[in-house]
């Protein structure tokens, strides 16, 4: 299986290309630099030093978790590219993706896709979604469930990417154990491994022909930037504070049992 990833530069990021190199052939990698600055949503002095403190918190537990991923560990003579924000879609830059002949494109922490390269790699683009579609979309969707005291919502979807947010047929849901001792940066972290994981085996399943996405049905809740704050990270530093993922652990198969999860066994 000849594939490309596209994703981001941030340690969870090159976890995942690094743990998607180690299993399947990568003949290309792809990187777009990150332009996200929370701190613009900082309404004074206190409320930066909340967001930074919370995203240093992530960097942190980033290390812990992913210690071993500070670089990429690529076959020699495949592809690397280094992008702005934005750039994948760029005319040039798919000509490079297509001339690595991929047989599937994995994506993971890029901004919008948009065309020429959807049409160059329509019906073959797989997508970690950092959250469970369509119950969460947008931005920020393993940390609105736990500012809204719904850990269950916490995972990740591996879909077909189409032009929509986060709207494409779903393939698989990933979701992390849920340990009492979690942190607030655990659980997301968890459901990364999770979701790199899943994403291989939905990759094989798409090469191997047997792979059946189910569409997304209506419903959910869609978080945009502006949406952050730093009185939301409070808010979720408070809930784990006040014991949510031990209500949660505590009544955790009837509230699993409400949520519609897409298995890839029971997809293939």
């Amino acid at each position: 299986m000849r594939a490309i990833v596209l994703t981001s530069t941030f340690r969870r990021h090159m976890f995942v290309a690094n743990r998607l190199a180690a299993a399947c052939d990568v003949v290309g990698v792809w990187q777009e630099e990150k332009t996200f600055t929370p701190e613009r949503y900082a309404t004074d002095a206190e409320a930066e030093a909340v967001i930074q403190q919370h995203f240093a918190a992530r960097d942190a537990a980033e290390e812990r978790h992913f210690g071993d991923a500070a670089s990429l560990h690529l076959d020699r003579g495949a592809l690397h590219r280094l992008v702005p924000g934005g750039r994948c879609s760029d005319p040039g830059e798919v000509a490079l993706m297509s001339s690595a002949r991929p047989d599937v494109v994995l994506v993971f922490g890029t901004g919008i896709l948009r065309e020429p390269f959807l049409s160059a790699f329509e019906g073959r683009i797989l997508n970690i979604h950092l959250g469970l579609s369509p119950y969460y979309r947008g931005a920020g969707t393993n940390f609105w469930p736990l500012v809204n005291r719904e850990p269950e919502y916490v995972g990740a979807t591996i879909h077909y990417l189409d032009a929509g947010i986060d709207t494409g047929p779903i393939l698989a849901h990933a979701r992390p154990p849920i340990d009492r001792a979690d942190g607030p940066h655990d659980t997301g972290n968890k459901a990364i491994v999770a979701a790199a994981d899943t994403l291989l085996r939905a990759a094989a399943a798409h090469v191997a022909g047997v792979a059946h996405a189910v569409p997304q049905w209506t419903g959910g809740r869609l978080y945009q930037r502006k949406d952050f704050s730093a009185d939301a990270v409070r808010t979720l530093y408070t809930n784990f504070a006040s014991g949510m993922i031990d209500d949660y652990l505590a009544s955790r198969a009837a509230r699993d049992a409400r949520l519609r999860l897409i298995e890839l066994e029971r997809a293939a």
